[in-house]
C-alpha cells in the first residue's frame, strides 16, 4: 500500500468499491480503494489498473464482516463491546500512525482496529471492565491533536452485547451511520452517544430503529428501571429525591443505576444520557 501511495501522492482512499465517473479504483485492501482521476493516467497505466482489477479479491477483514455485514463470527469474544468511531480531517501518514498507537497505549482495554478508508478508523473496546472512555479521550484529545497534528472528530459509541435473538451489526450500522450524517456537518471534538443519538432522532434521513429497539428492550428486562428513569427526569437527577418518590432507599436506587451504567455506559445522574433513555420510555408512560 506504501509503495501505490507513493506513485499516486494525490490520489484519495476511500471505503467505496464503485468509483465515480472520470475515476478508477485500485484495491489496496479489505474495503479500501485507492480513487485515481483517469485523466491523469497514461495508457499503460490504465492497462496495468484493469489487470489489478481482474485479480482475486483481497481476503475481506473478519472484523468488518461481523459488525458491518453481520456475516460469520466475531475474531474474538467480547461480551460488552464498545466501538470508537474516529474521523481524521487533517493528518499525516506519520501523524496518523503516531496517533493510532497513542490510542492503543491509552486505552488499556483496545482489541482492535478497523480501518474503514483513509481517514476513518473504528476502535473496537472491551468494556467488561467499565473504562470511562469519553472522559479519557476529552481530557487528551487536544493534546493529541496538537502532537500529531491532526484535526479528530471522535464518536463515543454505546455499550453493545451480541443479543439472543440477532448480531450487533444493525445496531452498529445504525451508529455508523449517524455519526457519518453528523461529521458530514463539520463537527470536530469528541462526543457521546447519547449526544449524537439525540441529535440523530430529527434527521429525516436516518433510520435509529435498531438502537431504539435494543435499548427499550434492554430497559424492559431491567427490574424498575423504567421508573426509575421516569422519577430521575422528574427530578432533575437528583438522586435522593427520586428515591424517595419510588420510595427506595438512595443506596438500593445508586445500585441499579451503577449496574445499568456497567451494563450500557450510560449515566442516568447525566442529563444528556437521562434524556436518551427518557425518550425511549417515553411512549410508555405517556
Amino acid at each position: 500500500m506504501k509503495n501505490i501511495r507513493e506513485w499516486f501522492p494525490h490520489a484519495e482512499v476511500t471505503d467505496q468499491a464503485n468509483p465515480p465517473a472520470g475515476y478508477v479504483a485500485i484495491p489496496l485492501q479489505a474495503h479500501q480503494w485507492l480513487l485515481l482521476k483517469e485523466e491523469e493516467l497514461t495508457e499503460r497505466e490504465k492497462q496495468l489498473i484493469s489487470w489489478l482489477g481482474g485479480e482475486e479479491e483481497v481476503a475481506p477483514n473478519p472484523w468488518y464482516q461481523y459488525l458491518i455485514d453481520g456475516k460469520g463470527e466475531a475474531p474474538q469474544v467480547i461480551k460488552k463491546m464498545q466501538l470508537v468511531y474516529c474521523h481524521i480531517s487533517h493528518s499525516t501518514a506519520e501523524g496518523t500512525a503516531s496517533w493510532l498507537e497513542m490510542m492503543q497505549t491509552l486505552l488499556p482495554n483496545f482489541r482492535a482496529t478497523l480501518q474503514l478508508s483513509g481517514q476513518d478508523y473504528v476502535l473496537i473496546l472491551d468494556q467488561d471492565q467499565s473504562l470511562p472512555v469519553a472522559d479519557i479521550l476529552k481530557d487528551t484529545v487536544s493534546a493529541m491533536e496538537y502532537d500529531f497534528n491532526i484535526r479528530l472528530s471522535i464518536l463515543v459509541g454505546q455499550v453493545w452485547t451480541e443479543s439472543k435473538d440477532g448480531k450487533v451489526s444493525p445496531v452498529i450500522r445504525a451508529e455508523q451511520a449517524v455519526f457519518r450524517a453528523w461529521i458530514r456537518e463539520g463537527h470536530q471534538g469528541v462526543y457521546r452517544f447519547s449526544q449524537l443519538y439525540l441529535w440523530g432522532i430529527e434527521q429525516a434521513d436516518l433510520d435509529l430503529t435498531p438502537i431504539k429497539t435494543s435499548l427499550h428492550q434492554l430497559i424492559e428486562s431491567q427490574d424498575q428501571l423504567q421508573d426509575i428513569i421516569v422519577a430521575l427526569w422528574d427530578n432533575g437527577a437528583v438522586v435522593t429525591k427520586a428515591a424517595q418518590q419510588l420510595y427506595l432507599h438512595r443506596n438500593s436506587l445508586q445500585y441499579k443505576i451503577d449496574k445499568w451504567e456497567e451494563l450500557t455506559g450510560l449515566q442516568l445522574k447525566n442529563l444528556t444520557d437521562l434524556a436518551l433513555c427518557y425518550h425511549l420510555v417515553l411512549q410508555d408512560v405517556i
